[in-house]
């Protein structure tokens, strides 16, 4: 009986553990996304400035073990020669797997923790 109790401790707290670590992740991804894509469009004007594009992101929804949005690709208002025609857009449906270890990470058996700060 005690060996049943313990065993279904374990199992709840590393449940728990595993959901808190899913629910930090995301916050973090919901709190630094913006900066993210700020980043990529400062690479964007450093290595092409001649496409004339910018990314921003849309439709962000966070949920506790993914989180899902849209990355946009438009042309630069007020940009000559842009690889896009004014008006058009490149959208990106992205599902983003968070936690200590992904669901998605742990279909493939890849056991990789993935943390950054």
């Amino acid at each position: 009986m005690k060996k049943t109790l313990v065993a279904a401790g374990v199992v709840i707290a590393l449940g728990i553990v595993w959901t808190g670590g899913a629910w930090y992740t995301g916050k973090k991804l919901e709190n630094h996304l913006s900066e993210m894509v700020t980043q990529a469009n400062e690479q964007l004007k450093r290595t092409a400035p001649e496409a004339g594009v910018e990314l921003s992101y849309q439709n962000y929804q966070r949920g506790v073990f993914s989180s899902h949005l849209q990355l946009v690709v438009k042309p630069v208002a007020g940009a000559d020669n842009t690889w896009l025609k004014p008006g058009q857009s490149i959208v990106l449906d992205e599902s983003v797997s968070h936690g200590p270890f992904p669901l998605a990470q742990l279909k493939t058996l890849n056991l990789i923790l993935l943390w950054r700060r």
